[in-house]
C-alpha cells in the first residue's frame, strides 16, 4: 500500500518525530474507533486536531529554546552567525598596515631621528621587528622562550632543564581601573610568583599597596608610554619606574620609537647601579606575532559585537569604530602575554563602575576612543568559561591554563 500523508506521532506524546500513516493502519484505526461507536467524521476532526497540536507544540517550543538561547546570551541573529565571514574580516587591520608602511620609509630614511648614541641599537631593532611580522598564533607556545628566558638570563637563571625554561608558578596581572580601590587584594597580588603591572602605574606606597600589591616582576609598557618617559633626542631617559632590576615587556605602536626603546634600555634608575657596572633588566619588544594575534582577536569580538547590537551586517563595524585608529589594550595583551608563560593567571583591576575612575591613580574619568572595552570584556569572560571557542586561540595548538578575574 501506499502512504497517504497522514501525520501522526510516533508514541502518541507531543513533541515526538512525527511520521505518515499506511491506509491500512489508518483503516485499523478507523474500524477500532468504530467500535467504540465513534464516526469517521468525527475520527478526521480528532486527527486533524492532534496534527494542529503537534505542529503548535513545535513551535513553541521552537520558539521557547531560542527565546532561552537569547537570555542566556548564546543566540546570535544572523547577520552574526556566520564565524568565517568575522574571522575574515578580523584579518583586516587598516591601523597596524598604516604602522608597517611608515616603519618602512624610516627604515629607508636610515632612522635619522634616531641621535648618534642610540642610532645603531634602534636601527637594527627597527629592522629586525620588520623583518618578523607575519601572523602565527603558534607563538603561544613559544612566549616562555621569547619572554621568560631573557628574565631569567639576566637574573642569573639559566635553566638547566634540557627542554629550556619553565613556566611561572602563578601570574598576576594588575590592571589600572578604578575598581581596584573597592577591593583589598594587595597581599593576594603579592603571593603570586609574578606580578605584572601596565603602563608604569604606580605600586606600593601607603595609597596603594593594600589594594594593589607592592611586589612588580614584569612592567608591561606600550611604547607610547616609553615615549613620554623618554623624550625624543635625549641621551638617556626615565623609564624604570619600578626599579632597574625590573624587566619591561614593551608593545610597539610605532616603528619610530624604537628610539624610545634603544634609550630605555641603556638607562638606569639609580647612578650607583651604572657605577657598578651592573646592567640593568632587559627591555623586551614583544613578537610581531603576538601583536597580531591580539590585534585579531580584539576586532573579532569588536564586529560580533557590533553586529548583535546594531542588528547590522558586520561589514559596516567602520562607521562606529575609526578603523585606522582601532587598537587593543595594554592590558589585553598583558593578559594575553602572561597566558603563554604561566601555569596560572589571576587578573585585577579590568572592568568598570560608574562611580570608580577609569584609572585608579588618575582623576581620568573617561575611556579611550580608540578601545572597544566591552568586546574585550566579552573576550575576558570566554577566556574564563570555555576557552576553547576562543577563535584563533584554538587555533593554535596552545593549551591555556586557568585565568580568574577578580572583579
Amino acid at each position: 500500500m501506499h502512504d497517504i500523508g497522514v501525520l501522526a506521532s510516533d508514541d502518541g506524546r507531543p513533541g515526538t518525530r512525527a511520521r505518515k500513516l499506511s491506509s491500512a493502519q489508518i483503516l485499523w484505526k478507523d474500524t477500532k474507533m468504530k467500535k467504540h461507536g465513534m464516526s469517521h467524521a468525527a475520527c478526521s476532526v480528532l486527527l486533524l486536531v492532534a496534527v494542529v497540536l503537534v505542529i503548535s507544540f513545535r513551535c513553541a517550543l521552537r520558539h521557547s529554546f531560542i527565546g532561552g538561547q537569547s537570555l542566556l546570551g548564546a543566540a546570535l541573529p544572523d547577520n552574526v552567525d556566520n564565524e568565517a565571514g568575522l574571522v575574515e574580516l578580523a584579518a583586516i587591520d587598516p591601523a597596524a598596515a598604516a604602522v608597517l608602511q611608515a616603519a618602512e620609509k624610516l627604515l629607508e630614511g636610515n632612522l635619522s631621528r634616531a641621535p648618534v648614541v642610540h642610532h645603531d641599537v634602534a636601527l637594527r631593532g627597527l629592522r629586525d621587528w620588520l623583518g618578523r611580522q607575519r601572523f602565527d598564533p603558534g607563538v603561544m607556545s613559544e612566549l616562555v622562550g621569547l619572554i621568560k628566558r631573557p628574565i631569567d638570563r639576566y637574573g642569573g637563571r639559566e635553566a638547566d632543564d634540557a627542554d629550556g625554561p619553565k613556566k611561572y608558578a602563578s601570574c598576576a596581572v594588575v590592571g589600572n581601573s578604578g575598581i581596584l580601590l573597592a577591593s583589598e587584594h594587595g597581599d593576594l597580588i603579592d603571593g603570586h610568583e609574578l606580578v605584572v603591572r601596565i603602563n608604569n602605574a604606580p605600586a606600593g606606597d601607603a595609597r596603594y599597596a593594600r589594594h594593589v600589591g607592592a611586589k612588580t616582576g614584569l612592567a608591561f609598557v606600550n611604547s607610547n608610554v616609553l615615549g613620554r618617559w623618554c623624550a625624543a633626542g635625549r641621551a638617556s631617559c626615565y623609564c624604570r619606574a619600578y626599579g632597574d632590576a625590573v624587566p619591561i615587556l614593551t608593545y610597539m605602536c610605532s616603528g619610530a620609537h624604537f628610539v624610545e626603546h634603544a634609550a630605555c634600555s641603556a638607562s638606569s634608575v639609580s647612578s650607583s647601579s651604572s657605577s657598578s657596572g651592573a646592567a640593568p633588566a632587559p627591555v623586551i619588544v614583544t613578537d610581531p606575532r603576538l601583536d597580531a594575534l591580539c590585534g585579531r582577536i580584539v576586532k573579532y569580538y569588536s564586529l560580533r559585537r557590533f553586529a548583535r547590537e546594531t542588528g547590522r551586517p558586520a561589514e559596516e563595524w567602520g562607521r562606529r569604530h575609526e578603523e585606522g585608529m582601532f587598537h587593543y589594550s595594554s592590558g589585553m595583551q598583558a593578559v594575553v602575554a602572561a597566558a603563554g608563560v604561566c601555569d596560572r593567571v589571576s587578573v585585577f583591576g579590568f572592568g568598570k563602575d560608574a562611580a570608580a575612575r577609569h584609572h585608579y591613580h588618575t582623576l581620568q574619568k573617561g575611556e579611550l576612543d580608540l578601545h572597544d572595552y566591552e568586546a574585550e570584556y566579552e573576550f575576558y569572560r570566554d577566556l574564563e568559561t570555555r576557552p576553547e571557542e576562543i577563535p584563533f586561540l584554538r587555533d593554535s595548538g596552545f593549551r591555556l591554563p586557568p585565568i580568574v578575574f577578580y572583579r
